[in-house]
């Protein structure tokens, strides 16, 4: 995870480190800025590869594991079972040997065997007699040793399968942990939003945008070509309807999950959300995206001649666009984007509005050049005190209804 943090931090640092578009950006520091970012992908995706190289040992070495516990279960219950056969053997050569004392023991003395020795009526007799008497005894008590001796080192092997057991265990519950780390360091250029891979095509379809208006690498951007229909004021994106969901933290149960963050816009929704046109807020330049969950969206470039600086304005969850609107498309507060949706992560019709203080997802913004920039900056924002839509539009309170722009 550490090492896609710091490869997001130096993609970080060097965004921070760029004009804004209000200032002098030509065609061809778009280029460049472009292509350093996609050198910071690349380097980033590489990274992505190998982590998903390392997951899959760490999960072979998981595999690995339980196939070795389960091995060891089994020679543990082998074990177990040869204990139970040891101690039913010992049993039976000790009551063999008792009855061979109960058999010997003419007498109620202590000098059984002697007396049954020397009960022969012969020297050969005696010689057998003694003979015999030894080697079953001695039998008897080697076999019972040896019995007693597998049971310790059947015990001695158990004891060390359960430390081996103990142990791997332990490893399994670090390479799990380390799965769960990997997996993480994996979705950080996913986590929300837009992905990086999808930010350089916005980035792509922006310099095509320039290049069909017939901009030349020394031409500055907004000055020289490009140049924004300027605005005075935003106005609501639909003709009516109401918030169900204000600008501001929040949290938001999805599938089971529950999350609290900022909520960087506003959701208004309308009695027939699916047949209700969703318009521009501001003239601008529009570009078309889906985000990583699939939501169909637009984003609108504003210059806003009030503070004289770039704003972006979002529209997303939309079922379907106006078949006009293409990247670049100029539009005016009269240009209509699409129709209100449920496309993406959404728990109803609605759309998802948000006007933002900068250039979102334009590469030669400092603070919105990527998506972690974005999402640092809006929060930042909100810190300070900013109130979304609102600080532009006249919003009734939630669930009160509008009917006018």
């Amino acid at each position: 995870m550490k090492r896609l943090v710091g490869l997001l931090l130096i993609i970080g640092t060097f965004l921070s480190l760029l004009p804004t578009p209000a200032k002098a950006v030509t065609l061809a520091d778009y280029k460049k800025l472009l292509k350093q970012y996609q050198d910071k992908y690349a380097e980033s995706q590489a990274g992505i590869n190998k982590t998903e190289d390392e997951i899959k040992q760490t999960n072979k070495e998981i595999e690995n594991i339980r196939a070795e516990m389960i091995s060891m279960s089994s020679e543990i219950a082998i074990l177990n079972e040869d204990k139970i056969l040891y101690e039913e053997e010992i049993a039976a050569k000790e009551l063999e040997t008792k009855k061979l004392v109960e058999y010997l023991q003419l007498s109620g003395g202590e000098n059984v065997y002697l007396e049954y020795a020397f009960g022969a009526d012969t020297t050969t007799d005696l010689i057998y007699r003694m003979a015999v008497v030894e080697q079953i005894t001695n039998y008897n008590e080697e076999s019972i040793k040896e019995l007693n001796n597998l049971i310790k080192k059947s015990e001695q092997r158990e004891k060390e399968i359960n430390k081996k057991e103990k142990e791997l265990n332990e490893k399994r519950s670090q390479l799990e942990d380390l799965i769960v780390s990997l997996g993480e360091d994996k979705s950080i250029l996913a986590e929300a939003g837009l992905s990086a891979s999808k930010q350089i095509e916005l980035y792509k379809k922006q310099i095509k945008h320039y290049e069909d208006l017939k901009c030349k690498d020394n031409d500055v951007i907004g000055k020289d070509c490009a140049v924004e229909a300027t605005t005075g004021s935003f106005k609501r994106p639909l003709i009516s309807g109401w918030i169900t969901s204000d600008y501001g933290m929040r949290t938001l149960t999805y599938n089971g999950k529950t999350t609290r963050s900022l909520h960087k816009g506003v959701d208004i929704t309308n009695t027939n959300p699916y047949k209700t046109k969703v318009y521009a807020s501001a003239p601008g330049t529009a570009y078309r995206f889906k985000d990583a969950a699939g939501a169909l969206c637009i984003i609108i470039k504003h210059y806003y001649t009030p503070e004289k600086k770039y704003y972006s304005s979002f529209y997303c969850h939309m079922s379907s666009y106006n078949p006009k609107i293409k990247d670049g498309t100029k539009v005016t507060t009269d240009t209509w984007l699409g129709y209100v949706g449920n496309t993406g992560i959404s728990t109803g019709p609605h759309l998802h509005f948000e006007i933002n203080k900068c250039a979102v997802f334009d590469p030669a913004d400092k603070n919105c050049g990527s998506w972690n920039k974005y999402v640092a900056f809006a929060e930042a924002q909100y810190k300070k005190g900013y109130k979304g839509p609102r600080t532009f539009i006249s919003f009734p309170k939630a669930y009160v209804k509008w009917t006018a722009r």
